[in-house]
């Protein structure tokens, strides 16, 4: 916890040595948070972390310890970014600018590997994402993916996403539940062998 006031401290002065550990140590987990909420749209997310990070590099003095972490306040900020996001866009299903790749050049960007099992895997995983996303309520999916893709405590989540300790492990249990009804056994051993 240290570090992270002596980090707090280092944004609030707008010390660049500071901007660069909270992109370093901060920007690989809110770029998969971000990730996993945008159905897997690498250059959204990267947008989303670059906004997150500069939002909080510009709000650090916003920051209380005493209400909350550091990691727990970002996720919030990342949080309420992703949604700004999804409700700003109002783009077509489709398989996102920064994945497309010219079929000319599909044996320049193989690396040797099944390159369409590969493909039918990820496509595969971002529809089950999808039909979970689709299942369970906005808190259920956030709160499924903080702890099971950001393992993150209930504790945090529940400072993420302004609930108790409680509420949270209440909220993770029907999601799991939903989860496990909504991908069988079958899905679940496939998804399993194919990752």
């Amino acid at each position: 916890m240290a570090d992270c006031d002596a980090l707090v401290r280092g944004l609030r002065e707008a010390d660049p040595a500071a901007c660069a550990e909270l992109c370093q140590r901060f920007g690989p987990l809110i770029h998969r948070f971000a990730m996993a909420r945008l159905g897997g749209d690498g250059q959204l997310a990267e947008d989303v972390m670059v906004q997150v990070l500069v939002g909080a590099a510009r709000s650090a003095r916003r920051f209380d310890p005493r209400k909350t972490t550091f990691s727990a306040w970002l996720y919030g900020i990342a949080r309420r970014e992703i949604y700004r996001e999804l409700r700003s866009q109002t783009r077509l299903k489709s398989v996102p600018a920064s994945a497309q790749v010219p079929l000319e050049s599909t044996k320049e960007v193989s690396d040797g590997q099944d390159l369409a099992a590969r493909s039918a895997a990820r496509l595969d995983a971002q529809r089950q994402t999808a039909r979970l996303a689709a299942l369970l309520s906005r808190i259920e999916f956030d709160v499924l993916v903080l702890n099971c893709v950001e393992q993150l405590s209930a504790r945090e989540i529940g400072q993420i996403v302004g609930r108790s300790e409680r509420a949270v492990h209440s909220i993770l249990h029907r999601a799991r539940t939903k989860a496990r009804e909504t991908i069988g056994p079958d899905e679940r051993q496939r998804g399993g062998s194919d990752g």
